[in-house]
């Protein structure tokens, strides 16, 4: 049976279930992956009951039991209060649609088993960045009923504040990303958006090749991968001023209403150059100047000559630290430290890997890698990915570093109620993004050692935010059973359309509740001391349920990674 056949399967099934039964989404007691599993990947199921009876594994089409599995003693996760029981059905390893049962009462929602169950996931989490296009229009033969005009062409583009510049200044900026649920377009936040997903090409570059995303390049003989990131990578390069420093962003002086892009007609700007902008820039035109140029050598040329020139301009000002002029309300990107580290640190990889030059491997050599999973605020663990690959005493550091994270998210995960890659501190604005980074993270440590322990772990992250969590919701907008149907994402707001465009990451839950009356627009919704639980699924809520370019990229790697490995791909 095709994968097509049985997601039919899967379909009928559960349309005949809830006619029987009447069940809600989430009202089976359980939760696991609500897209299913690779043939050999772990599977796990966690229960919410008492019983202490064997849980059933039965085909759903010839409803026959296949496989036991043994329920765990009840444990209690500490970020949902939850009492939790945990079943590890990874015995399963036959193509088809199942769904648990205990004592005869079915406790799960499908679970279907296939090595392509995670390519429309895939194919839509990377799609999404197309959707996000600024300066033109996206028809309908490539966008379908998301078709859109276009907006914000900034080919004329003030800077911020004006007092600063000559009178009628101006640049031309157009292309890029919208950053997240706003029109604005940030180069630090672009940083290790692009970088994530470029590693996922360097990685798999055979299959992604073959990748199609139906985009207006993708006649083109450059992969449709590297096409949809070229689209920023153009943008990004106009940032850049004549003597090599980089501004920090472009967006209006105040965050727009929910208009759609083409009704947004409030004047563009630009602000100041800063080094953590610059070095953000630097290592992405390094990075970027390797992978393109067998598809385009003078762009290669172009990327690499700018980023040195940024890199050049950094080392002449490596404190200048963003600043929010007075008035202006749109996101600030400043990391908050008073060295910019992380980034030069970062910055100086990209450029050894792209140039092999002493002088760039000095400036690795001098600045410590650390133990932290990587975000836009912190960047030092891109650098250990890069040098971990590389040969020399530096890279032994890096894999020493590499492995000793994964350890330590591995280990977590086996000691979880819920068998989850997800520490306290994870649980911040964007918290499902920094669970797929911490699955990145056991990816690369997989890929190091080959052990499969870091790659269960890896699946136990895309677990998560497809529904094995304590909201038994899938964080991924039109994948899973019960998706976020309101994302605080203007497009989706204003464009009058019901469904959100497919393969958006929302934040996820935590404590922090930026968004609640009187500060913001949302009832209250926090459950103190529970954060796995302070979630909701409203257009109020940018502290929860925002996308953002950083958020979907670790999904495209992480969802990416696993379908290519289920396909016996290996980097």
């Amino acid at each position: 049976m095709n994968f097509t056949s049985l997601l039919l399967v899967a379909i009928m099934v559960t349309a005949a279930f809830a006619q029987n039964h009447g069940t809600q989404i989430g009202g089976f007691g359980s939760n696991l992956n609500q897209l299913g599993f690779g043939e050999k990947a772990k599977k796990v199921l966690v229960y919410k009951g008492i019983e202490t009876a064997d849980v059933e594994i039965r085909d759903l089409t010839t409803e026959k039991t296949v496989l036991t599995a043994k329920l765990s003693d009840a444990e209690v996760w500490e970020f949902s209060g939850e009492s939790v029981r945990k079943a590890d059905f990874s015995g399963l390893n036959k193509a088809g649609v199942y769904a648990a049962y205990l004592g005869g009462r079915r406790i799960s929602d499908n679970i279907v088993v296939n090595n392509n169950v995670y390519k429309d996931l895939f194919e839509a989490s990377l799609k999404w960045f197309y959707y996000q296009r600024s300066s033109t229009a996206l028809p309908s033969q490539y966008a379908g009923k998301w078709a859109r005009a276009a907006g914000h062409p900034d080919t004329k583009v003030s800077f911020y504040p004006p007092s600063e510049k000559p009178e009628n200044w101006t640049i031309s900026s157009p292309k890029g990303w919208y950053d997240a649920g706003d029109y604005g377009k940030y180069i630090v936040n672009s940083g290790i958006s692009v970088f994530t997903i470029l590693e996922l090409y360097e990685h798999f570059p055979n299959a992604l090749k073959k990748f199609s995303l139906n985009i207006p390049e993708s006649k083109s003989k450059t992969p449709d991968i590297l096409e949809e990131v070229r689209w920023n990578l153009d943008w990004m390069l106009t940032m850049q001023d004549s003597d090599g420093g980089v501004y920090h962003k472009l967006t209006t002086v105040r965050f727009s209403g929910h208009d759609m892009p083409e009704t947004d007609l409030a004047e563009r700007v630009v602000v100041m150059k800063t080094t953590a902008a610059t070095l953000n820039f630097a290592a992405i035109l390094a990075q970027a100047s390797r992978i393109y140029k067998p598809f385009d050598a003078a762009f290669s040329q172009k990327a690499l000559a700018a980023a040195e020139k940024a890199f050049d301009w950094s080392r002449k000002n490596p404190v200048i630290l963003f600043k929010q002029p007075d008035g202006m309300n749109t996101g600030q990107y400043n990391p908050g430290d008073e060295t910019a580290k992380d980034e030069t640190l970062w910055a100086a990889t990209e450029l050894y890997a792209a140039t092999k030059k002493k002088e760039y491997l000095d400036v690795v050599s001098s600045i410590p890698f650390t133990s932290n999973s990587p975000w836009w605020g912190d960047v030092n663990f891109l650098a250990v990915y890069r040098m971990a690959g590389l040969g020399g005493t530096v890279s032994k550091a890096a894999r020493d570093t590499l492995l000793g994270l994964a350890n330590f998210i591995a280990e977590t995960t086996e000691k979880s109620p819920y068998e989850l890659p997800v520490m306290k501190w994870n649980f911040v604005w964007g918290s499902n993004s920094a669970v797929a980074n911490n699955g990145i993270v056991l990816l690369h440590a997989y890929y190091l050692t080959k052990n499969v322990k870091y790659l269960n772990a890896a699946q136990r992250a895309l677990d998560y935010l497809l529904g094995a969590n304590p909201l038994s919701m899938s964080f991924v907008t039109g994948y899973g059973n019960r998706t976020p149907a309101f994302p605080h994402h203007r497009p989706s707001e204003g464009d009058e359309i019901t469904d959100p465009v497919p393969g958006m990451l929302v934040g996820g839950p935590h404590e922090g509740g930026q968004d609640i009356k009187p500060n913001g627009r949302c009832d209250d919704y926090l459950q103190k001391g529970k954060p796995a639980l302070c979630y909701v699924d409203d257009v109020c809520s940018y502290a929860t349920n925002e996308v953002a370019i950083n958020w979907n990229a670790p999904l495209v790697y992480l969802s990416g990674a696993l379908h290519f490995l289920n396909l016996g791909e290996f980097p």
